[in-house]
């Protein structure tokens, strides 16, 4: 196969790492330290305010909701609207020209928290999957497949986990790679035939999944986009991913499945838009999704 030249990863990491120089910079003017206490932020990096002032998904920012306003964030310069120091309007944190009692739209949040990160660990961890694996997809698959499969998956696992988000932001490129990771299990389905060890990477592979799925479930961290962006990786997978063909009845049912692939796919993302910004009931019990059903339940906090 053709290697091709992985210019996507390379420059989706340099702008993933200069917003995070931008965002300890805006950070730094505003509070005059580089971080955020740790109780604030275990990741080493600014707070929430910082964070969405630079697109992170924070949906009272992308569409009208019951919220009115929300304590100030160190970084956020207060408005003489509350009368009261303690509490921002949304017009103070949204930012990107949103004026007092206008009704928030700011729907490209879903794109640009792809590329803003909590912190520098937060950062690191994602980077190093990134620049390993990424980088040699796309020299096998090539740039443009790569892009669409990493875009499209971080988009919809944003779009996802939307309608529970409630007044938390959520930033990371982390559905993006879950759905590089879904493409890594499809390839070697795919072509199990010609692994030299196809079992054993499969079982590899399927503990990866699982035990980065369960971290998922810890509190704070946003499973939603993890989940979402791996269903989005099988889809685009089965749509986009070169393969090679061992039979005529081989080639049949992959094309059936690239087109089973490109409805379903459709129509999640209808159904996921659809579910964000209409006014109807919410699923009962999606939410399991990012949290655990324990005694001292969190998952309480998502059926606001």
């Amino acid at each position: 196969m053709k290697k091709h030249k992985p210019f996507f990863i390379y420059i989706v990491t340099g702008i993933q790492i200069f917003m995070m120089l931008i965002s300890f910079y805006k950070y730094y003017m505003a509070t005059g330290s580089l971080i955020a206490p740790i109780t604030t932020n275990i990741m080493l990096g600014p707070d929430a305010g910082t964070l969405i002032q630079l697109g992170s998904r924070f949906v009272p920012c992308m569409k009208k909701t019951n919220h009115t306003y929300v304590e100030c964030p160190p970084s956020i310069k207060y408005s003489e609207y509350y009368n009261n120091k303690d509490y921002c309007s949304f017009a103070d944190i949204c930012g990107f020209g949103l004026e007092e009692g206008e009704t928030p739209n700011q729907w490209f949040r879903f794109f640009t928290a792809i590329f803003l990160h909590g912190g520098i660990i937060h950062l690191i961890l994602n980077l190093i999957f990134q620049i390993r694996t990424g980088v040699q997809m796309e020299k096998d698959f090539g740039t443009w497949r790569i892009m669409i499969i990493y875009l499209a998956s971080g988009i919809f696992g944003f779009v996802f986990g939307g309608p529970y988000a409630g007044v938390s932001n959520s930033v990371g490129c982390s559905g993006s790679l879950y759905g590089l990771l879904a493409c890594l299990l499809l390839d070697l389905i795919e072509n199990w035939k010609i692994i030299v060890k196809p079992k054993k990477d499969l079982i590899k592979l399927i503990i990866v999944i699982i035990i980065s799925l369960g971290f998922g479930l810890i509190p704070n961290i946003d499973n939603f986009s993890h989940v979402g962006g791996f269903i989005t990786g099988i889809l685009t997978g089965l749509i986009f991913m070169p393969s090679i063909i061992f039979s005529k009845k081989d080639l049949k049912i992959k094309r059936i499945l690239m087109l089973i692939s490109i409805f379903i796919l459709v129509f999640m993302y209808i159904m996921v838009f659809e579910q964000f910004y209409a006014k109807t009931k919410k699923c009962s019990w999606c939410h399991y999704i990012n949290c655990l059903p324990l005694k001292n339940n969190w998952c309480l906090s998502y059926d606001a």
